[in-house]
């Protein structure tokens, strides 16, 4: 699956900014943000999303100039609604091609975007490509599907529904989990002092029908769904409930996460 071949409607990108960013995002981006040495002047943000790095990054450079980028104009338009600055310019833009200038950027920074890019290799040389001597990249990645249960879960139950011919979506976030591959694009890139951490984190969701929502109408796998057998939807649902109940409980419940967290220099 490609970058280019996942679509967040306006409605999945709502549900998505809603339920799943609690589950995924909050606490990972503050710390993503974190990683950002000095006191860059003009950052570039891939696969921006809804802006919950944007927003953190706005706060703690508040006199940065801030680029952020997304393949997908649906989760760009929420991000906009959100995260309201002079200083930031949202763009519809693809990671393998971006279209700036050599050595524009002091940094570059992407939450949980790279396992989505159908070029990877290409997605690190145009990184390195913008960025200016000095500058650093900071990205994250997840660790395996099987260590982040919270999702390891619905893609069970979505291959118990679908037997046959099972929706991927699932698999595709969790699918680049090797420091070794990580550092590997980096150092082919051009990157030096190369930095790789696994971390540990947590998310949460006010409740299981938060989160089957999060994981049902607020991602692609959606119009996976939708697109094999509308009426297995609810099914999956009603099943996905009773395992996240089994497993978290019935109320507001944590979420233990682990990350990857590469950071390099130009």
């Amino acid at each position: 699956m490609s970058e280019n071949s996942i679509q967040f409607t306006a409605k999945i990108a709502e549900n998505y900014e809603k339920y799943l960013t609690p589950v995924f995002f909050i606490s990972t981006s503050k710390d993503l943000v974190s990683h950002l040495e000095g006191s860059p002047e003009n950052i570039l943000e891939i696969a921006a999303g809804t802006g919950q790095v944007t927003r953190n990054l706005i706060k703690t450079f508040p006199e940065a100039k801030i680029t952020a980028t997304d393949i997908n104009p649906g989760m760009l338009d929420v991000g906009k609604r959100i995260v309201q600055s002079g200083n930031i310019t949202w763009m519809a833009a693809d990671a393998c091609e971006l279209p700036f200038g050599d050595n524009n950027f002091d940094a570059v920074i992407c939450q949980f975007g790279v396992m989505f890019f159908p070029d990877k290799q290409k997605a690190m040389h145009e990184a390195f490509r913008v960025l200016k001597s000095g500058g650093q990249i900071v990205f994250n990645t997840w660790d395996s599907l099987e260590i982040n249960r919270i999702c390891k879960i619905p893609d069970d139950v979505v291959s118990k529904v679908f037997p046959n011919d099972p929706p991927p979506f699932y698999k595709t976030p969790f699918s680049m989990y090797d420091p070794e591959e990580i550092e590997a694009l980096l150092k082919t890139a051009g990157f030096n002092n190369i930095k790789i951490e696994n971390k540990k984190m947590e998310g949460y969701s006010e409740s299981p029908d938060n989160a089957v929502t999060a994981f049902t109408e607020g991602n692609p796998i959606y119009l996976q769904i939708m697109e094999r057998d509308p009426a297995i939807l609810p099914v999956f649902q009603k099943m996905l409930k009773e395992e996240l109940i089994k497993e978290f409980g019935a109320g507001r419940f944590t979420i233990p996460l682990s990350e990857f967290i590469a950071t390099a220099e130009k």
